[in-house]
């Protein structure tokens, strides 16, 4: 495990518990999160003791068979693109009670600095999970939605009381849904961060899509909540990598939130400027027309957040863009973003 100061958080899985003291040694400040999903089990995952879940599907399977959902069939559910994984209740009290109790146990033994929650969702919906069946429990949005809110109203602070961070990985949740959950928590994740889709090129979020990030971002750190912005791309899509991270930038404060861009999983870009550094935000982001910028101690980011608009922008002063070029003005095409150095 590679790990420097420059990473805020590290999520791990929870057989890799052996490689805390290292990150700790080479970066105090470094945060290591164990995952976790809490809406699934696995009955391929053998070790009790080190599960990506929070109940093993051998004792779920023997002690409590009611906490797999059914469909409407009477059929258990497997997610369609992780057939191993079954779907849990997590709505069931006694589901949450030995979930939190497992996890907790196990975040004091291994030295975890909090959990990072998967798959906190208002929805099982979509073709990679259910692929159109329907849980016979809570056969509509809004019933698996309320399972989900019980599950952190319950959980969440079961966790936070012994000060371990707990980071939910919320994607699908309206800006008041994702409010009231982010309550009950350290704070939130928030994948496909200005980019819907992982090719090439392709996906990038502009308009009221963007703005709805940018809301999300704003929203958790004035409740000094974590935030933490997860984009994907291919290794060779520096234009998706300068937009995103200038969008984080654009209104990022604090200590607490963290931005990454992702080729795989867990994977960083490898292009030279990905981390090189513009130090502290001299104010906030301002707009001007359709463009917003924020300057910095070493630098400047600008953001060109429309759908088809093209924005020549003078800079006023000298800067240094991602390849080395000096410039004094710069031309945004549609949903572009760039991270400036100064010359």
């Amino acid at each position: 495990m590679r790990a420097a100061s420059h990473y805020r958080y590290v999520i791990l899985q929870a057989w890799e518990y052996g490689q805390i003291p290292a990150i700790k040694r080479r970066s105090p400040g470094t945060r290591v999160l164990v995952y976790k999903d809490i809406a699934s089990t696995r009955d391929d995952a053998h070790r009790a003791s080190a599960l990506p879940t929070g109940v093993s599907y051998a004792y779920a399977n023997r002690r409590h068979p009611e906490w797999f959902l059914l469909d409407t069939a009477g059929h258990r559910v497997s997610w369609r693109s992780w057939p191993h994984s079954w779907q849990m209740d997590v709505g069931s009290r006694s589901y949450q009670r030995v979930w939190a109790g497992n996890v907790a146990h196990e975040v004091s033994r291994r030295g975890w600095d909090g959990v990072f929650l998967d798959n906190v969702a208002t929805s099982m919906q979509y073709p990679w999970y259910l692929d159109g069946r329907v849980l016979a429990r809570y056969p509509g949005k809004a019933d698996y939605q309320r399972a989900t809110a019980s599950f952190l109203r319950n959980v969440a602070p079961a966790l936070r009381r012994s000060h371990r961070l707990v980071i939910g990985n919320i994607n699908d949740a309206s800006p008041a849904v994702w409010g009231r959950w982010v309550g009950h928590l350290s704070g939130a994740a928030k994948e496909w961060w200005t980019k819907s889709d992982a090719g090439l090129g392709t996906g990038a979020l502009s308009g009221a899509e963007w703005w709805y990030q940018i809301r999300l971002l704003r929203q958790a750190q004035a409740w000094r909540k974590a935030f933490i912005a997860i984009a994907f791309g291919r290794a060779d899509d520096l234009a998706a990598m300068e937009y995103a991270r200038a969008s984080f930038l654009l209104f990022a404060r604090g200590s607490k939130s963290a931005f990454t861009f992702s080729t795989g999983c867990g994977a960083e870009p490898a292009a030279p400027n990905w981390r090189r550094g513009i130090g502290s935000p001299t104010g906030p982001a301002a707009q001007a027309g359709s463009v917003w910028r924020r300057s910095f101690t070493g630098g400047m980011v600008v953001v060109n957040p429309t759908a088809a608009e093209t924005v020549p922008l003078p800079l006023g002063g000298r800067y240094l863009d991602a390849g080395g070029a000096l410039v004094t003005s710069v031309v945004l095409p549609p949903h572009s973003g760039l991270v400036l150095r100064r010359a």
